[in-house]
């Protein structure tokens, strides 16, 4: 049981719902769901990074989706597009290396 809810938090549908949520809202240009997208960004994030010992500057992912979130309140949606473009490189290249480790 403890593990179906640590992977629905750290996982793929986590992963995947923060993609969607993250993309519905730059293209509606909804501040709401960006951050909606980092808060759920934030276990995974963390995850991935190595948390408590931080190896990696992944924990920094929902800072993009919060500075996209903001560059959209602030009406500059080719510079929200920008900035969230690393998180979406990411996560992509995570999805390839899982891809390929399993191929």
């Amino acid at each position: 049981m403890v593990n179906t809810i640590i992977s629905l938090f750290v996982g793929w549908p986590a992963i995947v719902t923060t993609v969607i949520l993250s993309v519905v809202g730059l293209f509606k240009a909804n501040y709401r769901l960006l951050v909606a997208a980092a808060i759920l960004a934030f276990p995974f994030s963390w995850f991935l990074s190595g948390f408590p010992v931080l190896h990696s500057p992944a924990f920094l992912l929902p800072v993009l989706l919060l500075g996209s979130a903001f560059a959209i309140y602030r009406e500059h949606e080719m510079i929200a597009w920008l900035v969230a473009l690393p998180f979406f490189l990411t996560i992509l290249f995570l999805y390839y290396t899982i891809l390929v480790q399993h191929g």
